[in-house]
């Protein structure tokens, strides 16, 4: 876009000078008063066109100056959300390892209640086994209905 607008001013600029010299040659004027009209309006000219550097310089100084600001803006919009990102993602983990210490805690105390369950279900079976092997295997028929 600010190539256009480079473009349009030249454009106008050069136009402006040949239609300025176009009419100045075919004027009711003398040389010498043709000459110094040219003098003064190449002067013009040239005025112009320096003003019109200087405002594009200034135009672009100053779009230069707001996109510098504008992306140091964002590199710091950009540095505060990864940080947040960074921090949230911290906890997040954080927060899952508790709970897989937690869920691991669990799974140890039910294993060890388990395990305490069927070691005792082990020595009573290992009892009775005992005590129906000892058992006198004469015609009890007591021993018999308990085995």
């Amino acid at each position: 876009m600010s190539d256009n607008k480079s473009d349009f001013l030249i454009g106008l600029l050069v136009g402006g000078a040949l239609g300025a010299a176009i009419a100045l040659l075919y004027a009711p004027q003398s040389g010498d008063e043709t000459r110094e009209t040219l003098k003064k309006k190449g002067g013009d000219l040239k005025d112009s066109a320096k003003d019109t550097y200087d405002r594009v310089k200034d135009q672009t100084s100053s779009l230069a100056s707001q996109v510098k600001d504008s992306s140091t803006s964002l590199a710091a919009t950009v540095k505060d959300s990864a940080a947040t990102v960074a921090s949230r993602v911290g906890e997040t983990v954080g927060k899952m390892k508790s709970d897989v210490a937690e869920g691991v805690a669990g799974v140890r105390k039910t294993t060890a209640e388990e395990m305490g369950t069927l070691s005792q279900a082990a020595r009573e079976e290992a009892n009775r086994l005992k005590t129906a092997v000892n058992a006198p295997s004469g015609g009890d028929t007591a021993a018999g209905s308990t085995a």
